[in-house]
């Protein structure tokens, strides 16, 4: 009978197998830091593209900003006019400016805040590529004020509303259809009559205006607000990021 010999398999020293092992186990941690620090390098890239159109969107915030502070500077005292004309007695003679201030009061320019850039990075997540802590928190403070000024502007719509129904009861449709056009009102030629002269009336119109004035303060101070947070977080970015200045 044949009989069939195994091969001798020399064993390895046990240091030739730890050093084997350390070598495997140095190879593969080499492959996790290299994978990490091209999805950092990819991260950096990503946050940087983001933050410049993200500073291109505070810019249109502010630009329009400065555009409803200076609409603001001049139509509040208006409204004060307007409470003042309202509750004078007797009637006022001069319906001319009455009838400009009372058109005027119910036309309101909403903030068009500019949310591209931070929607995108919501919806394909990649807030997380902002890596410095300071910067996400600055820039979620300030889109949390863009929902304050959202508030209050949802505020102002229900009281012009209420002020519409009451005013349709003091002013002439057709004298409003007359000085009213989509750029801008005008005031009317002479002194048009009111529908009527009853002071009860037009008192409770006068207090839904000064509740839509002081609405109306409150939505320019978080403007304002928001405008310097846009300052904070435009600096905090350049820096950050290395952008230059606009």
């Amino acid at each position: 009978m044949e009989v069939h010999h195994h091969p001798h398999i020399e064993k390895k020293p046990f240091r030739e197998y730890l050093l084997e092992g350390l070598m495997i186990f140095i190879a593969v941690c080499m492959g996790f830091i290299a994978e990490n620090i091209r999805e950092n390098i990819s991260d950096h890239e990503k946050a940087e593209v983001y933050m410049k159109s993200l500073l291109a969107d505070i810019k249109d915030d502010r630009s329009f900003i400065d555009k409803h502070h200076q609409t603001y500077a001049i139509r509040l005292p208006l409204l004060d006019s307007l409470i003042d004309q309202l509750t004078e007695t007797p009637a006022p003679g001069n319906t001319s400016n009455l009838y400009y201030y009372g058109r005027l009061a119910s036309k309101s320019d909403k903030f068009p805040v500019n949310t591209r850039t931070i929607d995108q990075m919501k919806n394909s997540g990649n807030f997380r590529v902002i890596k410095n802590e300071k910067v996400a928190a600055e820039i979620v403070a300030y889109y949390l004020l863009t929902e304050q000024i959202n508030e209050y502007e949802k505020i102002e719509d229900q009281e012009e509303n209420e002020y519409r129904k009451n005013a349709v009861q003091v002013f002439n449709a057709a004298v409003f259809n007359k000085i009213n056009s989509t750029m801008e009102v005008k005031r009317p030629a002479g002194n048009p009559a009111l529908r009527t002269t009853d002071r009860k009336i037009a008192g409770d119109l006068a207090g839904w205006v000064h509740y839509i004035k002081n609405t109306r303060i409150s939505i320019d101070y978080y403007k304002s607000e928001l405008r310097k947070k846009g300052d904070i977080v435009t600096a905090l970015i350049e820096k950050e990021y290395h952008l230059k200045k606009e």
